[in-house]
């Protein structure tokens, strides 16, 4: 869950991912995707007026922009896109500044924010891109094809942890959820799966997939089937039939609940989660069961060792932990393990800083001149839905019911240690749909039993 005050220190006349408190002042906002932990004051009246009479903007990635006037019709005019991979510069009296958004793989219309003025930072918002594609990323590189200088990184920090050191490819933990929702199905009618997930939105790329190699679409409530509606590429994976599908989730009157046909059906129960599977439970593989309740080992946020890569790539001169735990030592262990990281690159730095009296061929290192080959440096990488457009046109309530038939030793690591404050009340329909919708991302509470390998 994020913890981040809004504010980058570097450029503190903007905010990101944060719409209260001191964050108000701000004359831009940036957004990196719709989970509530990222959208905190976003909903209350005081910042909604704040954008409306200052004739200030709220930035965000396609997707994520469809997905607010969905949820606030009222500030379409104040809502812009942000085209993947395209700096765009912005006149503020602050100062000027480039922003150049970078899809973050964490769910639908995620993406990490370059900005750009005198230096440039990084903020990485929730993400999870492969190790071995993040060198690929146009966007790290100048026009002399070097990965660009990152002062600092506003890193998500949830699973910086050596416990958490490797989790499965998506496509890995799909196969395995896939295998174990057919191996129910397969029985027969009667036999359907509750499908339990830790946030409302942010599984449509699982939803995709369970399509694909089930045959069968997710039940879904309207609420719900609503939001997916920004996404043309869930047509097929959601429903409003209950009984088009043996696969049920969020279709009760919450999220966390499913249907009267689900409960009367004989059920199997399956959590996908990422904080219970450390790498001790992964040894014996990424799947688990007690009885008809299965545990499958799904993330969404970077591994530690995906971390490790992105700043052994970068090499920022300091890190922003984002992402703070309740236990102290926890993030004491998280703020250690980075400085480890960067120290590893600074001594390099340092030798070849020492031998470089004069530039001659012999002295340059190979460590200074990071220079790719063309065919190496793409704009992307395979993240299908999760790099995808939003819908061209809206579509009416008549539409979405005609398919119904048919989501951390110095001051180079700084620990964030803002709490998430009691959102204000509200009384407009348009407020509390906002709230309902956009669930806090935050890992089931329930404890794993031990691995039991499938058979």
């Amino acid at each position: 869950m994020s913890t981040f005050s809004g504010k980058i220190q570097e450029i503190s006349h903007i905010s990101v991912d944060r719409f209260d408190e001191n964050n108000l002042t701000s004359e831009a906002y940036f957004l990196s995707h719709c989970h509530y932990d990222h959208m905190v004051g976003l909903h209350t009246h005081r910042f909604q007026n704040n954008l409306l009479e200052n004739n200030k903007y709220l930035y965000a990635s396609e997707i994520s922009c469809a997905i607010l006037k969905l949820l606030y019709p009222s500030l379409k005019n104040n809502i812009k896109i942000l085209d993947i991979y395209t700096p765009t510069a912005l006149l503020l009296k602050g100062g000027n500044i480039s922003v150049l958004p970078i899809p973050a793989g964490h769910c639908p219309g995620s993406v990490m924010f370059l900005f750009e003025t005198n230096i440039r930072i990084l903020y990485t918002g929730d993400y999870r891109i492969n190790k071995n594609d993040i060198k690929k990323l146009k966007a790290f590189y100048d026009s002399y094809k070097q990965v660009k200088q990152i002062e600092t990184i506003y890193l998500d920090t949830t699973f910086f942890l050596k416990s958490y050191r490797k989790f499965p490819k998506r496509e890995e933990s799909l196969e395995e959820l896939c295998k174990i929702i057919k191996g129910w199905t397969d029985k027969g009618k009667h036999f359907s799966i509750k499908l339990f997930t830790s946030a409302k939105y942010g599984y449509e790329y699982m939803f995709n997939e369970i399509y694909k190699k089930t045959g069968m679409p997710v039940h879904v409530n309207r609420e719900v089937f609503n939001f997916y509606s920004t996404i043309p590429e869930m047509d097929k994976s959601v429903t409003l039939d209950c009984n088009a599908t043996q696969i049920h989730c969020s279709c009760g009157i919450s999220y966390q609940y499913v249907c009267d046909k689900a409960l009367n059906s004989k059920i199997r129960t399956i959590k996908v989660s990422a904080f219970r599977w450390t790498q001790d439970n992964l040894e014996d593989g990424f799947s688990s069961n007690s009885s008809e309740t299965y545990y499958v080992c799904y993330a969404t946020h970077a591994s530690y060792e995906e971390g490790v890569e992105l700043l052994k790539f970068l090499k920022p001169k300091s890190v922003e932990i984002c992402v703070k735990h309740e236990d102290p030592l926890t993030n004491l262990e998280i703020a250690k393990l980075i400085e480890e990281v960067l120290d590893e690159f600074r001594s390099v730095a340092e030798v070849n800083v020492k031998h470089k009296l004069f530039e001659t061929e012999e002295n340059v290192s190979d460590e200074s001149l990071t220079v790719v080959e063309e065919e190496t440096i793409f704009n992307g990488f395979d993240i299908g839905i999760l790099d995808s457009p939003p819908r061209n046109t809206w579509r009416s309530s008549t539409e979405l019911q005609m398919k119904a038939g048919s989501s951390l030793n110095n001051n180079s690591v700084r620990i964030h240690s803002i709490q998430i404050q009691s959102t204000e009340s509200v009384n407009d329909i348009i407020v509390q749909q906002s709230l309902d919708v956009v669930e806090l991302e935050s890992d089931i509470n329930t404890e794993a039993p031990p691995n039991k390998k499938l058979k």
